[in-house]
């Protein structure tokens, strides 16, 4: 895989006309061909959309790059393996430069700078498994829901058996991961108090796995197809099979550009209808992938209005 999206046909050139079926709403006869009309529709908006006055993007079809903020250590969603980026964000930041019909330039961002770049103008784009949340409806805007995952504990097999063995322990979550809000409100909802001084943030997912294997903690709450790969690595390890929570992540856009936030939802909208997205996502979680994760929600598709 390379860096910059290189394929000559892009744009809207495959307009499939079935609906992959992992995301297949229950449509049939005029019902499906008005849903295949739609994301028709979109793409003839987009071949015409370049002519958009001002916002970004205008400025992404000049540049002739999509500037997308991409994180380094978050696998399989995307990661540095062989001196190569790769990963689903990756594919997925790809196969959005391919159909908006310009390059891609992938920008290194964490937890933080994945909001704080779009803010300044870095990146016009976040793919970057970053969950939607009220707060951070505040500061960006989202696409639609293109990934989404329950969240749950790493812990030491045989020493902790459901979460309730975790009220009370020491343990640990990502910096800036919704995982914290979702160990929080499970922890109220089943009548335990949350004490703030037992949460320890970890910058490195690496290092969070390492404190669960040597027991510095007694788990590590993240998103169920993360911890899947660390236990696959791990022996010792296992993934709980309860849900503190859900989280439903979005491509993150600079605030108050609708005509952005629309290209990025007609693009998605497209690979999700030309059956790209499932490739995708067998690559990085289907059964013969290193952390085989069945999808854990349907994905939106629009019907026409």
């Amino acid at each position: 895989m390379t860096m910059h999206a290189t394929t000559a046909d892009r744009g809207c050139a495959d307009r499939r006309t079935l609906l992959p079926s992992r995301v297949r709403p229950a449509l049939s006869g005029l019902a499906l061909l008005a849903a295949t009309a739609v994301l028709a529709a979109a793409c003839t908006a987009t071949e015409g959309a370049a002519t958009t006055e001002g916002g970004v993007y205008e400025t992404v079809r000049d540049r002739g790059e999509l500037r997308a903020g991409i994180r380094f250590d978050n696998p399989p969603h995307s990661f540095i393996r062989d001196d190569e980026w790769v990963g689903f964000d990756m594919d997925i930041a790809e196969a959005l430069a391919r159909e908006l019909d310009v390059e891609l330039d992938p920008v290194r961002v964490d937890e933080l700078t994945r909001i704080s770049f779009l803010q300044n103008g870095r990146i016009d784009v976040a793919v970057a498994s970053m969950s939607q949340t009220i707060e951070r409806h505040r500061e960006v805007d989202f696409s639609e829901t293109y990934f989404c995952a329950n969240q749950t504990f790493l812990v030491r097999d045989g020493e902790v058996a459901e979460l309730h063995d975790l009220a009370g322990q020491q343990v640990g979550v990502s910096r800036g991961s919704h995982s914290l809000g979702n160990w929080r409100d499970w922890l109220t909802d089943n009548g335990y108090s949350f004490d703030p001084d037992l949460i320890v943030e970890f910058d490195s997912k690496e290092a969070a796995a390492e404190a669960v294997q040597q027991g510095a903690i007694a788990g590590w709450a993240e998103d169920f197809t993360i911890l899947t790969g660390f236990a696959r690595r791990f022996p010792e390890l296992t993934v709980l099979d309860e849900s503190i929570g859900s989280k439903l992540d979005g491509i993150g856009v600079p605030e108050n550009d609708s005509v952005w936030r629309d290209e990025i939802n007609f693009a998605l909208q497209r690979i999700i209808a030309s059956g790209e997205y499932d490739e995708i996502y067998d690559r990085w979680f289907g059964p013969q992938s290193d952390t085989p994760v069945p999808p854990q929600c349907e994905l939106e598709v629009w019907p026409v209005g």
